[in-house]
């Protein structure tokens, strides 16, 4: 028998976000649907290695041509898939919906077309993103554990058809076990380790922020520090004696291995780390486009299920001081209670079923 066809898009984005969210709403569709990812992203591989058919354009930030070119080719293309798959449903997780993409929404008729549009903007941030909210047939927002603290046009769900339960792209069970992965690492199986997710590539800079949480985390000799380096970084970084790289992809699978993580607030990993119970000291990125990271840093050190540290100020004591926090058993303990406490991150589920449901109404 047949089966129907989801047809799953992504923009490029500045990380893996947009990718792992569809990514994990895969893993659910995949029991009643052949599953296509379109996606811009440079990752494009992670999403075949998971087992997905990938369709792949570049995105205009690494073309030569002009962006009204470069809509012209992203219409085409995705008209041609449309034709090729014809898909019950198609979805779109990114922060901006393309012309080009806008434009087929325009004139096709019969598609079920979706905006996963992630919550949290920026005050006054977004007006000509949000406005193309109504091309879609259905807008659906991966919930936020920080959503009081939405102050954007996306504050309270907005115009979303439906907000869902927040999205891990790891689950509990696909956590792997904390002595293989130390043992994996060279890590010391009896000493605290812990992750640092702000990019490898700047720890040899002193002046970066990488190299200063380093330098507070080194006043504890006994923490085992490692960094991660993205998957898609070509040429690997030189790193000091005393840290260790960890070059995963998700990340989150190797959780255990770890008694404290120093992170940005993106939406994946800070769901991530809250879902799996991981303490955090968040140190928000305040340079996004629209993504408000110190909302979800401040929620989170409001409900004591997280730390957070204001690199604007560049207090070094102020670090020294949160990080003396962060490697605190007595505050980790405290920190995970607090956790424990969150309901699950089940959102991928949700939004999966909801498609489907969708998928079958007539447009």
């Amino acid at each position: 028998v047949k089966r129907p066809v989801a047809l799953l898009c992504t923009s490029n984005g500045v990380g893996l976000g947009h990718l792992t969210r569809q990514m994990a709403v895969a893993r659910f569709l995949q029991e009643t649907h052949d599953v296509v990812v379109f996606t811009l992203s440079p990752a494009a591989s992670l999403a075949v290695d998971a087992g997905f058919h990938t369709e792949y354009l570049r995105s205009h930030e690494y073309g030569t041509v002009g962006n009204r070119e470069w809509n012209g080719f992203y219409a085409t293309r995705l008209e041609h898939l449309l034709d090729q798959y014809r898909p019950e449903f198609m979805s779109f997780d990114g922060g901006h919906p393309y012309a080009g993409l806008c434009a087929v929404l325009r004139h096709r008729r019969g598609l079920r077309s979706v905006w996963s549009r992630r919550g949290l903007w920026q005050p006054d941030r977004g007006h000509d993103a949000f406005s193309r909210s109504t091309l879609f047939t259905h807008v659906v927002e991966p919930g936020e554990y920080a959503a009081e603290f939405d102050r954007g046009l996306t504050a309270n769900g907005a115009n979303a058809s439906l907000v869902v339960s927040p999205v891990s792209g790891v689950r509990p069970e696909d956590l792997r076990p904390a002595d293989e992965i130390r043992a994996d690492l060279g890590l010391d199986p009896e000493r605290p380790a812990v992750l640092m997710q702000l990019g490898a590539g700047q720890v040899n800079d002193l002046d970066s922020l990488s190299a200063r949480v380093v330098a507070a985390l080194r006043r504890h000799p006994e923490v085992q520090i490692v960094v991660t380096e993205s998957v898609l970084t070509r040429t690997p970084a030189v790193l000091p004696d005393d840290v260790h790289r960890l070059r995963h992809f998700p990340i989150g699978e190797y959780r255990n291995a770890f008694d404290a993580s120093v992170m940005a607030a993106g939406y994946n990993s800070f769901h991530e780390a809250m879902s799996l119970g991981l303490p955090t000291l968040f140190i928000p990125n305040l340079g996004t486009a629209k993504d408000d990271q110190d909302a979800r840093a401040r929620w989170a050190e409001a409900a004591g299920t997280g730390l957070r540290w204001d690199e604007a100020t560049g207090d070094t004591d102020d670090l020294n001081a949160a990080v003396d926090r962060l490697v605190d058993p007595a505050g980790q303990e405290a920190l995970r209670a607090r956790m424990a406490a969150l309901p699950p991150a089940d959102g991928a589920r949700e939004i999966a079923e909801a498609l489907v449901g969708w998928g079958r109404e007539a447009v």
